[in-house]
């Protein structure tokens, strides 16, 4: 009950915060010197609120004298005339009014009302586009402009035309390509001619490629002169593909910078050309690199294995050719683990043109101990020993799409059974969101398919235990600003195995823990039936082909206040439904919680405690406080 109590109490006074902070008529202001409002007449297009915001009125305005809120009030009717413009209602045109010491019903002190009398006027439309460029380079193909003779004008387009010309140009060896334009209004037609001009300059032949590269200054040491860094220049040379004597494709060009970038090797990256007197041009590769080097260690909680603490050292880029090596220790009350790594952020080199970033393999082999509950037996322990090797695979598909591929073996030994187990998994992540470890706008989708099999005997004579399986999985996330500090996230996920597994596997899809439901035990949630075994005991079989539905919902409240801005009030609802694909035999389960939580955003990382206040829906009746309905993580729930 008291948390119950000190929840609404912090809602009720961030809704007190609120009510002072926001008024409730954006275009009325009450200060205490010169009372003022603005209307519209005339407006179509947009709302008044719309342009009322548009305005952009200084936070000071009510204070200053009337001479100057009226100079003021003049400057700021120049956005609206920007924000018809960039719609194309170029005929737009308005007057203001002033009217002193008026009154209504609503406001008996008298005040300044500012009336916006607005002529929208025709939308104007694109007539003709002409290119004006070097002859010598018109043999380029401009494809792929979005100008449309007769489409409603948009600024958008014009701009994105002429970065479209420049990339085209690059494409065909022209780096130094310079693009401008001009609008021609006919007001008589109401219609938009555009002027495109084109310097193409000359093309770039490839001469020699050289590099160079730095580590980082020592600011604490007050050393800032260049060192030679670690990187083979050498081995660097060779990853440039393009042979002397061809034209440089800028594409090509620009994907090899993005490339060495997205290995996380250097800080900064120059590359620029400089012509010779054979009409070739030498490449020059200058870097920054990062620090290569790194030590974290960390004290944690996890609902599962307990209290425990890590440590990791990694090296990036051993050999100057940027091999990663890693090692890691993980000590908790329920578990242990070693792992060794290897990274290469380069795999392929620059080879494959057509895929964006660099293309990145990862392998750790672990030596795992743990002790943990199935699902079905809270009361009992499962002891595992395991080796694992795990591959990873992944690459960008484009600036929001990624791409990844693993493929996880692992030798386990579980109580007195021991299996050799291998599955693989394909996965594709697409992120439209503003902020990838905050986001408050934007979507989601994360798709994924595997197969695995298991195996019993020893590595020379292997044995298939049950048949190989597979299963799917996908989920979609979105973020969704409402009012003021009020954002809501919501998340909705499908998963199922298309073919019976053993349990050991099929329970990744088992719902429950801080990450599917709140408030119950991991994996808690699962299909069953009951039978009796030979000495008259119960059994409880859990499902070996489960499908599962989950919903996520949070409305998540920003602090108001400057000096708590890093936290964070969130009521959340979880809701899943475990089934299986024999309906007939196995029971499915449904389950849902409702409570609240804290979050502090710290750097990339965000601390969330959650309690779960309500389980049982069948009446609206208050629940006894349980340890158990607490959850705590370094992330937000999705």
């Amino acid at each position: 009950m008291m948390l119950q109590k000190l929840f609404l109490a912090l809602v009720f006074l961030t809704g007190m915060v609120l009510a002072k902070e926001i008024p409730a008529d954006s275009s009325v202001q009450n200060p205490p010197k010169n009372a003022w409002k603005v209307s519209f007449i005339g407006n179509e297009l947009y709302a008044d609120e719309q342009l009322a915001v548009e305005l952009d009125i200084p936070e000071e305005f009510g204070i200053v004298d009337t001479i100057r809120q009226d100079f003021l009030m003049q400057v700021a009717r120049t956005n609206l005339e920007l924000l018809y413009f960039s719609a194309g209602y170029f005929s737009f045109t308005t007057k203001l009014e002033v009217l002193r010491n008026q009154t209504d019903e609503q406001d008996s002190v008298p005040y300044t009302l500012y009336r916006f009398l607005i002529q929208e006027g025709e939308r104007y439309t694109f007539n003709e586009i002409k290119i004006d460029r070097d002859s010598i380079a018109d043999s380029v193909a401009l494809k792929g402009l979005k100008f449309q003779t007769g489409a409603h004008y948009d600024p958008s387009v014009v701009a994105d035309d002429v970065l479209q010309i420049q990339v085209l140009y690059r494409e065909n060896g022209y780096l130094h390509v310079r693009a401008d334009y001009l609008e021609f209004l006919d007001t008589l037609h109401h219609q938009v001619n555009v002027e495109i001009y084109v310097e193409p300059g000359t093309k770039v032949r490839m001469g020699d490629f050289t590099s160079s590269t730095q580590k980082p200054a020592r600011i604490a040491n007050l050393n800032t002169t260049d060192r030679q860094g670690l990187s083979d220049t050498a081995w660097l040379n060779r990853l440039w593909r393009i042979p002397k004597g061809e034209v440089i494709n800028g594409k090509t060009y620009t994907s090899f910078r993005n490339k060495l970038l997205s290995t996380q090797i250097f800080s900064q990256i120059h590359l620029e050309d400089a012509p010779r007197s054979d009409s070739l041009s030498d490449i020059r590769f200058s870097a920054v690199e990062r620090i290569p080097g790194e030590a974290r260690y960390s004290v944690f909680f996890e609902e599962v294995y307990g209290f425990g603490a890590s440590a990791t050292v990694k090296h990036k880029n051993l050999g100057g050719h940027f091999h990663e090596g890693s090692a890691s220790i993980l000590v908790a009350q329920n578990k242990q683990e070693l792992t060794l790594g290897y990274a290469n952020p380069l795999l392929f080199g620059t080879r494959f043109s057509f895929i964006p970033t660099a293309i990145r393999f990862d392998d750790h082999i672990s030596f795992n101990h743990e002790k943990t509950s199935p699902p079905a037996y809270p009361d009992s322990l499962e002891e595992r020993y395991e080796i694992i090797n795990r591959g990873d695979l992944t690459f960008g598909l484009a600036r929001s799409i990624r791409f990844r591929a693993t493929l996880d073996t692992r030798f386990v030994q579980k109580n007195d059974l021991r299996l050799f187990k291998i599955k693989g998994e394909t996965a594709l992540s697409f992120d439209f969101t503003d902020d990838y470890f905050n986001p408050t706008k934007g979507v989601r989708a994360l798709p994924k398919l595997g197969m695995g099999a298991n195996f019993t005997g020893n590595i020379r004579d292997p044995k298939m235990e049950g048949n190989p399986y597979t299963y799917g999985e996908i989920t979609g996330i979105g973020y969704l600003p409402l009012f003021g500090p009020f954002l809501s996230a919501f998340s909705v996920s499908y998963g199922k195995f298309f073919d019976k597994a053993m349990e050991d596997d099929a329970r990744i899809f088992y719902q429950g823990g801080s990450r599917t439901v709140r408030g119950y035990r991991f994996r808690s949630i699962y299909p069953s039936y009951t039978s009796i075994d030979e000495e008259g005991e119960e059994i409880i079989n859990t499902g070996l082909t489960p499908q599962y539905v989950r919903a996520n919902a949070e409305l998540r409240i920003n602090s108001p206040f400057e000096w708590s801005k890093n936290w964070q009030l969130v009521e959340f609802y979880d809701w899943a439904y475990v089934s299986d694909k024999e309906s007939g035999v196995y029971k499915g389960r449904s389950q849902a919680a409702f409570g609240t939580g804290i979050r502090y955003k710290w750097q990339f990382l965000t601390i969330r405690l959650d309690y779960t206040f309500k389980k049982d829906f069948n009446d609206w009746n208050p629940e006894s406080f349980a340890f158990q309905r607490i959850n705590f993580d370094l992330s937000q729930a999705f």
